[in-house]
């Protein structure tokens, strides 16, 4: 991967809120989130999603690239702005390929039908129902192969105004490379239903400053490491603190298996005197994992909180105001930020992507965005004692 003394950053303005000059030759990178309307978690620093995918898809000329788990528009929302931009970006001759879960097609057939008629755009369907039971549940795109998105954003109105995200938009060579590269291996795979066979390539340094992992391991190179393997390295580096935000987080796998493989990780960073904090969303409350949690909760130095986000004031939003960002941030300076929901599948048979940053700027201001949430009236400790009703989700 790439190495550099220092991992160039622009966020429009630094922690402290002064304006930051990206160097002309640098590439660019930045955080951005989205807010569930009616709250107070915006980060004043952060630009929101709504706004940078506009900017980036108004600024194609050659290409653009997406696989997303879904597509869902509502309208006068804020994707249908972005939905615009591809129309006018497919009418000027960029050409536009779209990768959708098979699983998914069906939840919003009027916008999977506007992107099929967008001119000379390709819409693929991608089914890994026979391989692995998994999904395309990565949420991305390039432009130009010159600036990519990547993050814990559906293509869903919803998650650009109802829901707390976290995304990176990127210019990193290191980063654009590889996600063309794995793009371009599941827009075959989604052609033919045939599985690649990759080479015997060296595996890339686990100490790379900048790095794309993936999963899952059959459908990703072997110098692409997989993002478990990642995850359980950065943890297994913690000395002082571990930050993780995520929708959920589970043992469980399938329906009576037990997966703990972050599970112990976590535990063993607790033990040997790292202070871990954990938050997911309140979609685990009358879920099965909801004991492992708990559980957790009785380890020291193991901190877990649920975050509950209240109904919008137009009522209830199927889901939605919930925690969707998916990240760990170790000792303030290493930051793993990715579209893996902390369960087996998601690592083992589902397509995810994870981008790992190393002494990077961005691990600071991650954890700030842990740290306003895990602080705010919305986020309450996980009682081992307490009966919770589950949260009605759909």
């Amino acid at each position: 991967m790439i190495r550099r003394s220092m991992f160039p950053l622009f966020l429009g303005a630094t922690l402290l809120g002064a304006p930051l000059v990206a160097q002309s030759a640098a590439p660019v990178t930045q955080l951005v989130q989205s807010i569930p309307a009616e709250t107070d978690l915006a980060d004043p620093a952060l630009p929101f999603a709504k706004d940078a995918w506009v900017d980036m898809i108004r600024k194609a000329v050659v290409s653009i690239d997406a696989a997303e788990f879904y597509v869902t528009n509502r309208p006068g929302s804020a994707l249908e702005p972005v939905l615009a931009e591809l129309e006018k970006a497919g009418a000027r001759g960029v050409k536009v390929r779209f990768l959708l879960s098979a699983k998914m097609l069906e939840n919003d057939p009027i916008s999977v039908a506007r992107l099929r008629r967008i001119p000379g755009a390709q819409v693929h369907s991608f089914d890994l129902a026979d391989v692995s039971k998994g999904i395309l549940h990565a949420k991305y795109f390039l432009v130009d192969e010159k600036e990519a998105f990547i993050g814990s954003q559906n293509f869903d109105w919803r998650a650009l105004e109802h829901i707390h995200e976290l995304g990176v938009r990127t210019a990193e060579p290191v980063i654009l490379s590889r996600l063309a590269r794995l793009f371009a291996i599941d827009w075959a795979f989604a052609a033919d239903g045939k599985l690649p066979v990759f080479p015997g390539l060296p595996g890339m340094s686990a100490h790379s400053q900048v790095e794309l992992v993936a999963s899952p391991p059959f459908l990703t190179p072997k110098d692409i490491r997989p993002s478990i393997d990642a995850l359980v390295d950065l943890i297994g580096q913690a000395r002082q603190s571990i930050r993780v935000q995520l929708l959920t987080y589970s043992p469980i796998a399938g329906q009576d298996g037990f997966w703990p493989v972050l599970d112990n990780a976590l535990r063993a960073a607790a033990v040997r005197g790292v202070k871990v904090r954990l938050m997911v969303s309140d979609w685990v409350l009358g879920s099965r994992a909801l004991p492992h949690l708990k559980a957790l909760r009785l380890i020291p130095n193991l901190e877990v909180k649920v975050v509950s986000v209240p109904e919008a004031k137009e009522g209830h939003i199927p889901f939605a105001r919930t925690i969707h960002s998916k990240y760990l941030v170790v000792d303030d300076t290493h930051l793993a930020l990715g579209t893996s929901n902390w369960e087996e599948s998601y690592f083992s048979g589902s397509r995810n992507v994870e981008l790992i940053f190393r002494d990077s700027p961005l691990a600071a201001q991650a954890t700030r965005i842990h740290d306003r949430l895990w602080d705010s009236r919305y986020a309450f400790v996980l009682d081992p004692a307490k009966v919770y009703e589950k949260r009605k989700v759909d």
